[in-house]
């Protein structure tokens, strides 16, 4: 097991997180917390990686065209 510090506000805020999430831990609060950033993440890339509807259409057109 690790410590870690933390300043005065940042422990409140854990502390509430803990309550409000019906955490058992606070291991539990900062998985959490990483898993939620993991998701964020994900979906941001996601977001970028998404084209729109003409651009998918456009694509497609060019790959069947050099298919033959």
């Amino acid at each position: 097991m690790k410590t870690i510090a933390v300043d005065e506000e940042t422990w409140k805020s854990i502390k509430e997180l803990k309550e409000k999430l019906d955490a058992r831990s606070y291991d539990e609060v900062l998985r959490r917390l990483i898993q939620v950033w993991h998701l964020t993440e994900l979906e941001e890339k996601v977001e970028k990686a998404t084209v729109e509807e003409e651009e998918a259409e456009l694509a497609l057109s060019i790959l069947k065209q050099k298919k033959g």
